[in-house]
């Protein structure tokens, strides 16, 4: 069985294990009244958006990639922040990562426009449509692994990922999980529930870091989907300045011991 593409597999009914811990008591509603959806003023690639910005990947770098039992050993163009000198070898030639950088925002604003040119309903995420946004940004780069799961084991900082051969499982529970979570958020109209759903969708796909490389801003792109599809406006979907940084990865290591409830803190700052 080939492990490292996407498919559309038939959804298996799973009993709902409960909702994370509200970092708030207090209930906020927000207005359920329909509004257009924009990009903001500062574009895609702004440095307050974190898409194909500034910012490369959301967590720490990732570390060397290892090769699954009986795998050659694959290149290492892995996640971890690079510099403008590295050089990546790439189906329109040898470019730099800043030349990579900038191909790369291209692409995410086009995969942004083409979400919200459609409407909420429309949305319906799956394996295959997050596999789809990876490769409609990286595939005119790295053809022969944009748009797949990985097949090798990678190292986030401190955080070690599942192995690459429980990633479809792993990315298909979790699109059953977030459908469910939307669906939830959507009937509740409050502000703790949607900012508790966004924390989910933005932990639990780094966690499971299903990519080689660009995961960051598969993420940030799918986060952008999932305020679309809940009718809200655009938000923060990452961060560049370094004490936020801090606090928005100490975030996301409480959720890998299991409290979501700091980075629900975030996200109902950044919809507040």
């Amino acid at each position: 069985m080939k492990t490292n593409k996407c498919q559309n597999n038939n959804k298996e009914e799973k009993n709902d294990k409960g909702r994370d811990k509200k970092s708030s008591a207090k209930s906020r509603k927000v207005a359920a009244r329909p509004r257009r959806y924009k990009l903001p003023e500062e574009g895609i690639s702004g440095k307050g958006s974190g898409l194909g910005g500034e910012v490369h990947g959301v967590r720490e770098g990732t570390g060397e990639y290892e090769p699954s039992k009986g795998t050659p050993r694959k290149r290492e163009d892995s996640a971890r922040p690079l510099d403008s000198t590295r050089y990546f070898e790439t189906a329109q030639g040898i470019k730099t990562y800043s030349e990579v950088t900038e191909i790369l925002a291209v692409s995410v604003t086009k995969t942004i426009e083409a979400i919200i040119d459609r409407t909420p309903e429309e949305i319906n995420i799956t394996p295959t449509w997050i596999c789809k946004f990876h490769g409609d940004i990286a595939g005119s780069l790295f053809p022969d692994w944009a748009g797949r799961f990985r097949d090798v084991n990678v190292v986030v900082g401190t955080h070690t990922p599942p192995p690459y051969f429980e990633v479809p499982v792993h990315v298909c529970r979790y699109c059953d999980d977030l459908t469910a979570r939307l669906s939830f958020a959507a009937q509740q109209q409050d502000i703790e529930t949607f900012a508790e759903t966004l924390a989910f969708a933005d932990w639990r796909f780094q966690w499971i870091h299903p990519f080689r490389d660009f995961n960051g801003r598969v993420g940030r792109i799918l986060l952008s989907a999932i305020l679309f599809k809940l009718r809200l406006p655009p938000a923060e979907t990452a961060v560049v300045e370094p004490d936020k940084k801090e606090r928005y990865l100490n975030a996301l290591h409480e959720a890998d011991a299991g409290n979501l409830s700091l980075l629900t803190e975030i996200w109902v700052e950044r919809l507040s």
